[in-house]
């Protein structure tokens, strides 16, 4: 009996070692698993990203475009952000700074009080101030040369990046001609028949048979999901992506903004040079609800991909990259020295509403400076510059 019962115990003892020898080998691995993973971009992981100063080239003729618009994004609730970040935000250290004015031509007019993102979106894309509600038209119901039609005649790539509708009015503004915003599935329609080239966001509801149609005929490759996304690889091929049936409103909901971004860049970019816009469109949208946690989180989100397109600008000489917004919303007011603990719903002072407030553009890359000469432009002057700095193309 003493004989069997050592007998056990050092086999318990055998056992025992072992176990804990594969444990010590298992840690070692996932800790190697960790590392691996930490190295790799988190695109989906909405997280703060550290403030740098990227050095991206200032002199040469522009070949690219990269158009970021903070959707409502007014200067106090970037201030906002960086209270709660503890930091500055990465949009803040791009060299060239000045002020934009808003205002539509129904503000002019008297008809309203502020500009919606339809007109503000015509003006950024056209040069031309037209109604509230108008998409690509001028006051009169003409249409005008959108950002993308002038690219496109520079013989570059278009592409569009976006959270809610990739119908909805700032994208929409890029491109489309139409009086009434609305018009979503008409809009879309309009969209796929200029051919974009990449057109990324939401709004799958207006995907309808007749529309599905018409993104066969311009030989449009239609994905759903990230994986889909992320499987394209043929640069000659026009994509639409339709990730959510309405607004994708999670700042984390795959593919986050700057996995759509980081696609998108991959897909547009050629020789010929590419025009990309990427809207943080629920920046707005949480304002407007007075919501300020999720306010802080869109524009988190939004300076993420900022980051992201920043670190590819620097590697890639003659990319102009512009931050700006289309309009405030919320009338964010701040106290004097604020703390985290200051930043929140009470901020709101609008009730929701858009403001008159100057937006803050932000520049860099090739010719940004020329920009920012003046410390007060218009919106209009967005559409004029860019298209000043690509007439060598045509």
């Amino acid at each position: 009996m003493k004989k069997l019962f050592a007998i056990l115990i050092s086999a318990m003892l055998i056992l025992s070692f072992s176990a804990c020898s594969g444990g010590e080998n298992n840690s070692e691995k996932e800790n190697t698993s960790t590392t691996v993973a930490e190295t790799k971009p988190q695109t989906d992981t909405l997280s703060w990203v550290n403030y740098k100063e990227y050095n991206l080239d200032q002199t040469s003729k522009v070949n690219n475009i990269i158009l970021m618009i903070g959707d409502g994004m007014g200067e106090n609730i970037i201030k906002a952000t960086e209270v709660v970040k503890g930091d500055k935000l990465v949009m803040s250290g791009l060299k060239n700074k000045t002020y934009v004015t808003t205002y539509s031509q129904s503000v002019t007019e008297g008809l309203e009080k502020f500009t919606d993102s339809a007109a503000s979106a015509t003006a950024i894309s056209t040069g031309t101030k037209t109604y509230n509600g108008c998409i690509g038209v001028d006051k009169d119901g003409n249409n005008l040369e959108t950002i993308c039609e002038y690219a496109q005649k520079c013989g570059m790539k278009t592409g569009l990046v976006d959270r809610h509708y990739i119908c909805h009015a700032t994208p929409a503004g890029m491109v489309a001609h139409n009086d009434f915003r609305g018009s979503y599935k008409a809009i879309l329609n309009e969209m796929i028949k200029s051919e974009v080239d990449v057109m990324l966001g939401g709004g799958s509801q207006y995907f309808t048979p007749s529309v599905e149609e018409n993104a066969k005929e311009h030989n449009y490759t239609y994905v759903t999901d990230e994986k889909g996304l992320l499987s394209l690889s043929n640069k000659d091929e026009k994509v639409l992506g339709l990730f959510a049936y309405d607004n994708m409103m999670n700042p984390e909901l795959e593919p986050s903004l700057t996995t759509q971004t980081s696609k998108a860049l991959e897909l547009l970019e050629n020789d010929k040079g590419f025009f990309l816009m990427v809207e943080g469109s629920n920046i707005d949208v949480s304002e407007s609800k007075m919501d300020m946690d999720d306010t802080i989180k869109q524009v988190q989100a939004f300076d993420q991909t900022v980051d992201y397109v920043m670190n590819w600008a620097e590697s890639h000489p003659g990319t102009l990259v512009i931050v700006t917004a289309d309009h405030e919303t919320g009338g964010v007011k701040l106290p004097k020295n604020p703390t985290p603990e200051d930043i929140n719903n009470d901020c709101f002072t609008s009730g929701g509403d858009h403001t008159n407030t100057n937006v803050l553009l932000f520049a860099d890359g090739a010719q940004s400076a020329g920009l920012c000469k003046e410390k007060l432009i218009d919106n209009t002057d967005i559409a004029k510059y860019m298209r000043k700095v690509l007439a060598y193309k045509k």
